[in-house]
């Protein structure tokens, strides 16, 4: 932060970081009672420098800065646009999947015989999965396999 110290020519001028001159005490009066030991700072600004210190020690220093080649920076430049096509084509895979998915359905609406039908097919089931129902495995069930004993 710049500060500035503007010098006056007069010799009662105050400067920066001097002590005020009675005639500023006297305008005012003295402090009343009740705020002379009060202290600006609330409670838990007092050990901001101890949480500063701590901070610093839990973050640790900034290893130096590694210093790559020119032929390094562009191996690493291609790979970067290597990486992004490579990404973007995937993501352009999942959209057209998706909008696939999306216009065989509206297909298979429209494909419809009556309006009421169409109607039906667009309100959403929230009902619960029944219990019953299996998942997916890589295996078929094994005959005769108990998973938990009868104890």
């Amino acid at each position: 932060m710049l500060r500035r110290v503007v010098a006056s020519t007069r010799p009662s001028a105050r400067t920066f970081a001097t002590k005020k001159g009675a005639a500023a005490t006297e305008k005012r009066g003295a402090k009343s009672a009740k705020f002379k030991n009060t202290s600006k700072k609330s409670g838990k600004d007092t050990d901001s420098g101890k949480y500063d210190v701590m901070l610093r020690a839990l973050k640790g220093r900034d290893p130096p800065a590694f210093e790559w080649t020119e032929a390094e920076k562009q191996e690493h430049f291609e790979i970067g646009r290597k990486y992004n096509s490579m990404t973007s084509l995937r993501h352009n895979a999942l959209m057209k999947d998706l909008q696939t998915k999306i216009d065989l359905k509206w297909e298979a609406i429209n494909a419809l015989p009556t309006p009421e039908l169409r109607a039906e097919a667009l309100v959403e089931d929230f009902s619960l999965v029944p219990m019953t129902r299996g998942f997916p495995t890589w295996t078929p069930p094994i005959p005769g396999f108990k998973r938990f004993r009868e104890d």
